[in-house]
């Protein structure tokens, strides 16, 4: 199993992100830069947020990013730090 149960790593994946946003309206998406030298990520948001969510964006899951997601807060904060040893942040919009 890996760490923080249901968490989903998606890279280079555009299409499965976006079906997972919208089929987890509920959930939570951590972004994170690939070269992991951005010092607040990675970022913690709602899959509502716009920032992480809108197919108009693009290149969630591409470029410099990628994306973390999970249904429950505590299972994706849990897979963050195991994954990649830093602090989380969560996004001072969505999630107050």
């Amino acid at each position: 199993m890996k760490p923080g149960g249901d968490a989903r790593l998606f890279d280079n994946d555009e299409p499965a992100y976006l079906a997972w946003v919208q089929s987890d309206p509920g959930g939570f998406v951590a972004n994170m830069d690939r070269a992991g030298c951005v010092p607040q990520y990675p970022m913690v948001h709602r899959a509502t947020h716009a920032v992480v969510s809108s197919p108009w964006i693009g290149n969630f899951t591409t470029g410099a990013y990628v994306k973390v997601c999970a249904g429950e807060l505590e299972a994706l904060e849990a897979d963050l730090r195991s994954r990649y040893g830093r602090p989380v942040t969560r996004c001072r919009v969505c999630m107050r």
